[in-house]
C-alpha cells in the first residue's frame, strides 16, 4: 500500500517539475543544488571530457596510423598482384605463342598424314587390282592344272592302262578322262560307278549264269554306261552293246547312252556304233 502511494506521489511530482522549473526560481535553485550534491560539477565534467577527448585524439592517431599502414600494405599488394598479373600475362603470351606453333606442327603433321593417306589409298588400290588378277591368275592355274591332270588321266588310262597313277582314287582318274573325252569339266567322280556286276541268269548275251562287269556314269538326271579301251575291235564294240542291253533289262534302265572310248578307230568299228546306237570316242 505504501509503496504505491509513494510511486503515486512520485508520478505527480514528475507531471509538476517542469511547471515549477520554469516558474519558480527559487525551486529552480533548490533543484540545482540538490543535482550538484549528487552528480558530478561542472569542473569535473569539464575534466573528464577533456579525458575523454584525448582518449579519442588518441584512438584516432591509432586508427590514422593503423589507416596509413593499411594502406601502405595495400598498395604493397596491389603492387605484387600487379607483378603477378603482369608475369601471368606474359607467360599465357608465351603459353599462347607455343601453342600457335604446335597448331601449326599438327596442321603440318594432318597435312602429311593427309598425303599419306592418298598414297595408302592409291596403294590399296594397285593392290586390290593386282589381288583380282591373281586371283584371276590363279583360276586360271587351277584350271590349267585340272586340264593337265585330266590330260594325265586320259593318257594313263586309255594309253598306259592306268599306270603310273598309283595313289589316286580310281574314280577320280576315269572322271579325268571322261572330261577329257566327252569334253564335259563338270562330271564328277561321284557319279561314276566302276565294275557293276550283272549276271546273266537267262543266257541272253552268253551262257546262263555268268557275271559280267560294266562302268556307269550318272550325270545332270542322264544315265550312260560306258567302256574304255586302249585298242579294240568291232568285236569289243558288239560285247559291249550286248552287255548294255542286258543291263538295261537287269536294271530296268531306259535308254542310257552307250560311250565307247578308244585311240583306234577304224571304219568298220565306226559302223558297227552307228547300227548299234554306241558314241564312239
Amino acid at each position: 500500500m505504501r509503496n504505491s502511494m509513494m510511486k503515486e506521489n512520485e508520478r505527480h511530482i514528475l507531471s509538476l517539475l517542469p511547471t515549477l522549473l520554469q516558474k519558480d526560481d527559487e525551486f529552480r535553485r533548490s533543484v540545482s543544488v540538490i543535482l550538484s550534491e549528487v552528480f558530478a560539477t561542472k569542473g569535473e565534467l569539464r575534466q573528464i571530457l577533456e579525458e575523454i577527448s584525448k582518449s579519442r585524439e588518441e584512438s584516432n592517431k591509432r586508427f590514422e596510423e593503423m589507416d596509413r599502414r593499411f594502406e601502405q600494405r595495400q598498395i604493397e599488394i596491389d603492387k605484387r598482384f600487379e607483378e603477378m598479373d603482369r608475369r601471368f600475362e606474359q607467360r599465357q603470351i608465351e603459353i599462347d605463342k607455343r601453342f600457335d606453333a604446335m597448331d601449326k606442327r599438327f596442321d603440318a603433321m594432318d597435312k602429311r598424314f593427309d598425303v599419306m593417306d592418298k598414297r595408302f589409298d592409291a596403294m590399296d588400290k594397285r593392290f586390290d587390282v593386282m589381288d583380282k588378277r591373281f586371283d584371276v591368275m590363279d583360276k586360271r592355274f587351277d584350271v590349267m592344272d585340272k586340264q593337265f591332270e585330266d590330260q594325265k588321266d586320259w593318257v594313263s588310262t586309255v594309253i598306259g592302262g592306268l599306270q603310273g597313277r598309283a595313289g589316286r582314287n580310281l574314280e577320280d582318274t576315269i572322271a579325268g578322262t571322261l572330261r577329257v573325252a566327252l569334253k564335259r569339266k563338270d562330271i564328277k567322280p561321284e557319279s561314276i560307278k566302276l565294275r557293276q556286276k550283272i549276271q546273266d541268269d537267262d543266257g541272253i548275251i552268253g551262257p546262263k549264269g555268268r557275271d559280267y562287269e560294266f562302268d556307269i556314269l550318272m550325270h545332270n538326271g542322264e544315265t550312260a554306261i560306258f567302256e574304255i579301251k586302249s585298242y579294240a575291235e568291232t568285236e569289243d564294240v558288239l560285247r559291249f552293246n550286248d552287255k548294255v542291253e542286258l543291263a538295261k533289262q537287269k536294271l530296268g534302265l531306259i535308254n542310257p547312252s552307250k560311250i565307247f572310248i578308244t585311240l583306234q578307230k577304224h571304219k568298220d568299228m565306226m559302223n558297227t556304233c552307228k547300227e548299234t546306237g554306241v558314241e564312239l570316242v
